[in-house]
């Protein structure tokens, strides 16, 4: 079996349970130049006002020269419900503008070759703001009519974390069914769930979180 590969032993499918609506990756009956759903793509920094900027410019020049917080973070499957809502708070992603702490769409996407793609599995939150205004996806009446999620943004993407723990555990048993899936001997090194976030863009509120495992060494 190729280390990069899922192994082929079941495991139960990612289910984000009932309290959070999952979209297709293509918008529906929509021709868009981007769709929210194409996971394959990241989101640029800024408002489109002055532009957009590409993310990928290296550590130092990545920064978001349009908003005060963005880029990428990796974090064990041990943190604490009251650190990652800190974190949230930090990188402004707790809304401050009340319905649009509900008012976004999911997009979720499991990976057949984890080890080639560095991830298990990745789910994508775009605000209904960001829908409307950077993605356009949806005009002016479907915007006041948007449908709110069950639960807030911190809520939704704290379930995948639980979730995902849940699917993997969160030991070195041999037992998680990430056993060489990342590149681990199952000795010397072996897989351990972790999870990296994405603040892809502060402005119209596009986040991304997905699973991954790291290699615990000897």
């Amino acid at each position: 079996m190729s280390s990069l590969v899922m192994p082929n032993h079941a495991i139960v499918p990612f289910d984000p349970g009932p309290h959070i609506r999952v979209s297709p990756l293509t918008w529906p009956e929509k021709e868009l130049e981007v769709h929210p759903g194409n996971l394959e793509l990241i989101a640029p920094h800024g408002n489109g006002i002055y532009g957009y900027q590409d993310p990928s410019q290296g550590m130092f020049n990545s920064a978001p020269s349009q908003e005060a917080a963005g880029g990428t973070l990796y974090f064990g499957n041990d943190v604490e419900w009251a650190d990652f809502i800190g974190l949230l708070r930090v990188l402004g992603v707790i809304s401050r503008y009340g319905r649009s702490a509900k008012a976004y769409v999911v997009y979720v996407q499991e990976s057949k070759t984890p080890g080639v793609d560095g991830y298990l599995t990745q789910m994508r939150i775009v605000s209904r703001f960001g829908l409307r205004f950077m993605f356009r996806a949806i005009n002016d009446r479907e915007y006041d009519a948007f449908e709110d999620q069950f639960l807030p943004v911190e809520e939704a993407l704290w379930t995948f974390i639980l979730k995902e723990k849940g699917r993997w555990g969160t030991s070195l048993d041999g037992r998680n069914g990430l056993r060489g899936v990342f590149g681990g001997d199952g000795n010397f090194a072996c897989e351990e769930l972790a999870f990296g976030f994405s603040l892809e863009n502060e402005y119209h509120r596009v986040y991304r979180i997905w699973s991954r495992a790291w290699l615990v060494t000897k």
